[in-house]
């Protein structure tokens, strides 16, 4: 999935409307920063793309999104999550 799609599905996930441009900036950084940490924690760029990887990418999204200044906190659903999505990765087919 392309950053441009995750884009169209974080908008939705946060009731952005889609053709607002206004946030796409930050919210094209925050697609990218969660994309780095899940990947980072051994998610393969493969599983991402899965519609569970498109929910987590969404989820940190909005976890970013919605944080206090000088705060870093991903959900514990997001977390849950990014464990399987990292285990699964670990899965040779």
């Amino acid at each position: 999935m392309t950053t441009e799609q995750l884009l169209t599905e974080c908008k939705k996930g946060l009731n952005i409307p889609v053709t607002s441009t206004h946030f796409d900036g930050v919210l094209t950084q925050k697609i990218l920063a969660v994309q780095g940490y899940a990947m980072n924690a051994g998610a393969l760029a493969s599983r991402l793309e899965s519609g569970l990887g498109v929910g987590l990418i969404v989820m940190g999204v909005a976890d970013l999104w919605n944080l206090q200044g000088g705060e870093i906190k991903f959900s514990p659903a997001f977390h849950t999550i990014l464990t399987q999505i990292a285990c699964a990765s670990l899965v040779t087919e």
